[in-house]
């Protein structure tokens, strides 16, 4: 018999090893899956060695897999990032795990803090760090007060060498602290950090607190607010000057805002000192509707905002602003990994870590819905299970 022949019917009596053994680990079935930038109905997605590997409608009829999930009736989100967090400690990084929060943004820490919660980058649990290590500012200025010993610049420290320094302990971004009420940096030194920022191809993002410094960093081409004002609305003015920008972001941090904005009515602070409530909203969504991209981030630990869940509260302040919930959470998943140029995580697709939520309910039409948190997955493994939690 031809050697041929006979190989082909072989293949046919005796099985060629592996031929009927599974492809995918796991195949998610029937679930709405927001990827990031829109939402599929009734789609799969399919899971091997910790990635993503496909993702589309009834790909469980053409292949196999080890264990077969049914999503009908739930959703799933890409891994959150937090955009504006201060933390110290792994427990940090973890809490923020634990509720889905896979990435967080540090705004203003230490260089050993850098050095030893990035060593947690990848570690199945924790959420990935990222950080501008000390934020720019002066002596006795905003961010010197926390009983922590901090770079500033002065008559020994330039704007230009304090950004050469941050360069060498290996930050992400670089942070700028514009706060009028304490000692602050000038403009031409926050010009001259922007600028070196970008020599060296890292972002700058500022705490502003007053429009009119938003106004002014926004026309110099800081990269993000991190913060919104809270002194007055902007003019529509001034609002081109935002939109006019089409590369800009700002992280409202509406929920520490919403908190200090109670602590200054505590204090007695006159009416027209600051915005009320309804009113930052209102610019927040102003904002959004003039096309500037809107991030979510907390700014935890001020007003006890923990790491993890509170994160979904920003959301729905977001969401009261008048931002549709889609773009929402867009910006707390790929469109703020997209900004501070975070590569494959918080986005649902194939190749990326197969990291994300898996929620009973539709939160992309009620973000409470977010309670319901069933699972989440980090790089392929089940961290939290709200059906064997304790």
């Amino acid at each position: 018999m031809n050697h041929f022949y006979l190989l082909i019917l072989l293949s046919f009596t005796f099985p060629l090893t592996g031929q009927n053994d599974p492809i995918w680990d796991v195949l998610i079935t029937d679930a709405r899956i927001f990827t990031g930038s829109e939402t599929l109905t009734r789609s799969d997605l399919a899971l091997k060695d910790g990635e993503i590997v496909a993702l589309g409608p009834e790909l469980d009829r053409q292949q196999r897999a080890t264990v077969k999930i049914d999503a009908q009736g739930k959703t799933i989100i890409p891994g959150l990032l937090n955009a504006h967090v201060h933390t110290w400690f792994p427990a940090h990084l973890q809490m923020a795990a634990q509720a889905g929060v896979l990435g967080v943004c540090d705004m203003h820490g230490s260089a050993f803090a850098v050095q030893w919660l990035s060593q947690f980058n990848d570690s199945i649990g924790y959420a990935d760090y990222h950080a501008a290590g000390p934020g720019a500012t002066v002596p006795k200025g905003h961010g010197t007060q926390f009983g922590m010993i901090v770079p500033t610049i002065d008559s020994t420290t330039s704007a230009r060498q304090f950004v050469l320094d941050r360069a060498k302990e290996g930050v992400d971004y670089i942070k700028i602290l514009r706060e009028p009420l304490r000692p602050t940096l000038t403009y031409e030194q926050i010009d001259t950090v922007i600028r070196t920022a970008h020599e060296l191809g890292l972002k700058a993002v500022a705490h502003v607190s007053r429009c009119e410094d938003g106004v002014a960093l926004a026309r110099m081409g800081v990269d993000g607010l991190v913060h919104i004002w809270f002194d007055r609305p902007m003019t529509d003015t001034e609002l081109e000057v935002f939109a006019a920008r089409d590369d800009l972001f700002v992280v409202p941090t509406a929920l520490t805002n919403m908190g200090l904005l109670k602590f200054l009515k505590e204090q007695g602070r006159e009416a027209g000192d600051a915005l009320d409530s309804v009113q930052l909203l209102r610019e927040i969504g102003r904002l959004h509707a003039a096309g500037v991209d809107i991030l979510a981030g907390t700014d935890p630990p001020n007003f006890n905002i923990n790491y993890g869940t509170d994160l979904y509260k920003e959301l729905g302040l977001l969401a009261a602003a008048g931002i549709p919930l889609e773009d929402c959470f867009a910006g707390a998943t790929a469109k703020a990994a997209e900004h501070f140029s975070i590569a494959k995580q918080h986005r649902i697709q194939p190749g990326a870590p197969a990291s994300f939520l898996l929620v009973n309910g539709n939160p992309l039409e009620n973000v409470e819905d977010l309670n319901q948190l069933e699972q989440v997955w980090h790089d392929g493994n089940v961290i939290f299970d709200a059906r064997t939690k304790d």
